[in-house]
């Protein structure tokens, strides 16, 4: 593993056992994740052989077993995989398997899974946002993927309209337009051992998608979400639960349109495996 994985993969093995307790009264990251496993499950019938690229704590990958789907389920920090592993342990889910690999060396993968192997893949909060080898990403995937297989990815937008007017109301510039840096920036992580941080590259949806062309193409794309705020603004939500209840219908109806679906604090992008222009790995 170069420098640059042992760098993420330390601050996450940091950030792995206070990782679920961090998030589990966050009432929108509690959001966040079940739509996002509404989205895996209307893409993937049950049944499927799944890959999933950077699952931290495993906490989609055993929601996905218990509802009859088989996955696959890396990651670059050796201790995400250690508390995952001993959470499916725990719930005697027998239907996943774990790798500690980071995305960029998937071609590992490839050498022991057949051409086609798998159904589709997902790749969810962020996780490749951590990620400097998106073309060897997609090289990959299109060896492991069968033809027309779905990759589902949310990945952190470069424009959260939320943000951006939040640190401007409060004053704060640098806080509303952090993300549209030149570059790498260092993103915050959610911890109990003091303040972390990861490198972190944003992206609007159309830049992220041509990263994985010519071997995919893009299908949709989602706010995630777009009216209701960014998880560590969850505060609000809990203060003014009735608005927050009504944005959050209004949400269904706008954040598959554009413009709204390019500016959340997350994307969700589909995208689909095509027919050719995979070279071998």
């Amino acid at each position: 593993m170069d420098s640059y994985y042992e760098q993420v993969a330390q601050a996450f093995d940091r950030a792995a056992q206070s990782y679920d307790e961090e998030y589990r009264a966050n009432r929108m990251m509690a959001w966040l994740r079940a739509e996002s496993l509404a989205a895996l499950q209307a893409t993937f019938p049950p049944g499927s052989y799944l890959l999933e690229l950077g699952c931290g704590t495993g906490e989609e990958a055993l929601a996905l077993s218990r509802a009859g789907y088989r996955i696959v389920a890396t990651d670059v920090s050796p201790t995400m995989i250690e508390v995952a592993r001993a959470k499916a342990q725990a719930a005697g889910a027998e239907g996943v398997a774990f790798y500690v690999l980071p995305a960029g060396q998937l071609p590992e993968l490839a050498r022991d899974y057949e051409r086609g192997a798998f159904d589709g893949a997902y790749s969810s909060f962020g996780a490749l946002n951590c990620e400097d080898r998106l073309a060897a990403v997609a090289t990959a995937l299109a060896h492991l993927l069968r033809p027309e297989a779905a990759l589902v990815c949310s990945v952190m937008n470069r424009w959260c309209a939320w943000e951006m007017a939040w640190g401007t109301v409060h004053l704060r510039p640098g806080e509303a337009f952090r993300r549209l840096g030149r570059g790498w920036v260092d993103a915050g992580l959610a911890s109990s051992e003091g303040r972390l941080s990861v490198p972190t590259q944003y992206y609007r949806p159309g830049t992220f998608a041509r990263a994985f062309a010519p071997h995919f193409r893009l299908q949709a794309v989602r706010a995630l979400p777009v009216l209701l705020p960014p998880p560590y603004l969850d505060h609000l939500v809990a203060r003014h639960p009735t608005l927050f209840a009504r944005l959050a219908a209004a949400e269904r109806h706008l954040r598959d349109w554009f413009p709204f679906h390019s500016l959340g604090d997350h994307f969700l992008v589909t995208m689909v495996r095509t027919q050719s222009g995979e070279p071998p790995c």
